[in-house]
């Protein structure tokens, strides 16, 4: 497996299924403001909330190839492992990305467990040997990377942001970039201001 973050604003995502690990799949997407197409005979009943919320898109009928075809991902986890593994054929086929819930194999990505502090995202994967220990170490990692990493990443995100338009060397570039990545500034928010008063004193905006 190679690891990657995708956008998926304005692609389509669809889940062909409606039970409880439909709803799991929907309300991680949720978090990431994504509204999935979801393709079911019957719905759990949270499900069938969501929809009247406008938080997802039903289809009420059982999971066909045309469902699937315009996706850009597809999540399976009907109840039909036949289904599921040949809607998952067809979609690698197609270079779709598919997600197999039952036999990640079958798929040709995975869902980690995700910490979000901000900016700030870290994934676990355990390559489908336990998703339960991902999210274990995914929960021990969320005590280290404490609700301080959220101003902290947005302090150097605007730093970035004003380096990369306002200081032409390179070499310029780095050290300040370097300077505001030392944890000094993690672990003191007060010392933010004297590194952005310091930035903008020797390189003033245009």
């Amino acid at each position: 497996m190679f690891p990657i973050m995708i956008d998926l604003t304005d692609q389509k995502v669809v889940i062909a299924g409606g039970g409880p690990i439909a709803l799991h799949k929907i309300e991680n997407l949720l978090r990431f403001g994504i509204c999935a197409h979801i393709i079911s005979p019957e719905f759990h009943p949270s499900i069938e909330q969501l929809a009247a919320k406008e938080k997802v898109i039903l289809h009420r009928k059982k999971v066909e190839w045309n469902d699937l075809k315009d996706a850009f991902l597809i999540m399976l986890v009907t109840d039909d492992k036949e289904a599921n593994e040949q809607m998952a054929g067809l979609a690698k086929e197609h270079g779709k990305l598919v997600v197999h819930a039952e036999h990640n194999d079958l798929g040709n990505a995975q869902i980690p467990a995700v910490l979000i502090r901000g900016k700030l995202m870290i994934s676990v994967s355990t390559g489908g040997a336990s998703p339960t220990l991902s999210k274990n170490i995914r929960n021990h990692l969320e005590d280290q990377f404490d609700e301080r990493y959220e101003t902290y990443l947005d302090f150097l995100y605007d730093t970035r942001q004003y380096i990369k338009k306002h200081v032409d060397s390179r070499h310029e570039r780095r050290i300040w970039l370097k300077k505001a990545a030392d944890s000094h500034y993690l672990d003191y928010p007060e010392e933010r201001e004297r590194y952005i008063t310091e930035l903008t004193s020797a390189y003033p905006a245009l």
